[in-house]
């Protein structure tokens, strides 16, 4: 009885879970891999869309470049359906980015259709372009010919830089509704490396205000924020090398973490940031006399470095009265019943860094040979 009700079972999943697609339904759809937002002078939507298109009888598809106008999204997307005799197919796009001008008008005016859209998913990427729009649809990148799919990678990867940052919708429509509703996002542009072949790299980051980007975040300046909202799983520090002043040593960071801690004390919010990272010597220009006293400077100028980082970039967008650090969040759930008007100009923030140096490796018993002479 129970291996004819196995049976049973087996053939009902059969005919229910089908797959989505086959290899004839997939010849007669193209496959968004990225939405690109642009405006006119009347700030109407421009949409740019890089599609897949399936090439039968290959492994490969066709790289696709659209676009449509119109007074919205959606009839600048239905206008695109207009001249294809293909049907669009968005469950795999993997960014969706504005330029700077789109940006600037309002991320408010258009987000709201990829939010709304059964099809978009919240989970792909947001980024801001810098640059003209031809060269970033006409960019031809070697690792990857389709920038969704690109992006995507280079986003996932930006882990291994401690000054670079990364959103995605659902992240960006979670962080507009609270606290002081400022955001961070990930500018990219088109630049050409040393070969001459052009690549898109991400190169600082966008700070958005009630969905309006307002300024800029370089991206030497990243390491400071990235820092003080806990956001460093690696990447390197660099300080000058204690027995050679002008050359360096990394320090490849291994692990990092940020506690916070508020108090409210006579209208002003004291805010308390403990940084606490490990390290590990990546790489030592000129060689380097391994001893307490060397380890120890170089992680007091490393701390010292990280303080700086921090206190600029706070001490920036203080004056400037935008609260891109979350203070304005973590205070109104600390003190719900408090009211204070831009908490960020009310905020007085202490810093303390420690840093640890692994040191179990054997190269670290390596002295300088030219100096011992």
């Amino acid at each position: 009885m129970k291996k004819i009700i196995g049976i049973l079972y087996l053939v009902i999943c059969m005919l229910i879970f089908t797959s989505c697609f086959n290899y004839r339904d997939i010849n007669k759809l193209l496959f968004a891999t990225a939405v690109i937002v642009d405006v006119n002078e009347e700030k109407q939507p421009i949409i740019y869309i890089e599609a897949f298109k399936a090439v039968e009888g290959t492994e490969t598809g066709q790289r696709l470049i659209f676009r449509g106008r119109g007074k919205t999204n959606f009839e600048a997307l239905r206008n695109i359906n207009l001249g294809t005799s293909f049907k669009f197919n968005v469950t795999q796009n993997k960014a969706l980015i504005f330029t700077t001008k789109a940006a600037e008008v309002g991320i408010d005016k258009f987000i709201d259709f990829y939010h709304r859209d059964q099809e978009f998913l919240n989970r792909q990427y947001i980024c801001i372009y810098k640059g003209e729009i031809e060269n970033l649809t006409n960019v031809e990148i070697k690792e990857n010919k389709y920038i969704g799919d690109f992006l995507k990678r280079l986003l996932d990867n930006v882990g291994a830089s401690s000054r670079a940052t990364h959103i995605t919708i659902n992240e960006y429509l979670n962080q507009r509704l609270v606290g002081d509703k400022a955001n961070i996002i990930p500018i990219i542009e088109v630049k050409q490396d040393v070969g001459g072949d052009k690549k898109i790299i991400i190169n600082g980051s966008a700070v958005v205000k009630n969905d309006k980007m307002v300024s800029e975040i370089p991206r030497e300046m990243g390491k400071g924020f990235n820092f003080l909202l806990n956001n460093v799983k690696s990447g390197t520090l660099e300080v000058t090398n204690p027995n050679f002043p002008n050359e360096f040593i990394t320090l490849e960071i291994l692990k990092s973490k940020t506690d916070t801690k508020l108090r409210l004390e006579n209208g002003r919010l004291i805010v308390n940031k403990n940084i606490k990272v490990k390290t590990a010597i990546a790489e030592v220009q000129e060689g380097l006399d391994i001893t307490k006293q060397s380890l120890n400077e170089i992680k007091e100028v490393a701390q010292d470095n990280i303080k700086k980082a921090c206190y600029h970039i706070f001490e920036e967008y203080k004056e400037k009265g935008i609260d891109i650090f979350d203070i304005t969040e973590e205070f109104e759930r600390k003190y719900p019943k408090e009211q204070i008007s831009n908490v960020i100009e009310k905020t007085d923030l202490f810093v303390d860094v420690k840093i640890e140096i692994e040191s179990g490796n054997d190269d670290l018993d390596f002295i300088n040979v030219s100096e011992k002479k």
